[in-house]
C-alpha cells in the first residue's frame, strides 16, 4: 500500500482505495489485495442514481469478489443518499 492510499474497505480478495473525488460524489479504485493490480473503479452513474463498478478491460471475477464489490457499492450508495436527505 502506498503512503497516500486511503483504504475505504476490503473484501476477501480486493480493497477499495479512495480515488479523486468529484464535486458531489466520491470515487474508489478497486485493487487486488495480492499483487496490487487495479481491477477497475467505482463511481457515481447519474442515469441510475447510484454508484457502479467500471471494470478494467481483460479482468475476470469470481462470485466472492463480485459479492464484495456489490456490497461496497450498495453501502456507498446508501450513505450518499442518506447524506443528501440530512
Amino acid at each position: 500500500m502506498e503512503l497516500n492510499e486511503v483504504v475505504s474497505g476490503e473484501g476477501t480478495y480486493v480493497k477499495f482505495v479512495e480515488g479523486t473525488p468529484k464535486p458531489k460524489t466520491k470515487t474508489w479504485n478497486v485493487v487486488a489485495k495480492e499483487g496490487g493490480t487495479e481491477l477497475g473503479w467505482i463511481g457515481w452513474f447519474s442515469r441510475w442514481r447510484k454508484y457502479c463498478f467500471f471494470p478494467a478491460g481483460e479482468t475476470v471475477y469470481e462470485e466472492r469478489c463480485l459479492r464484495d464489490i456489490a456490497q461496497f457499492i450498495q453501502e456507498q450508495t446508501r450513505l450518499h443518499k442518506f447524506k443528501d436527505k440530512a
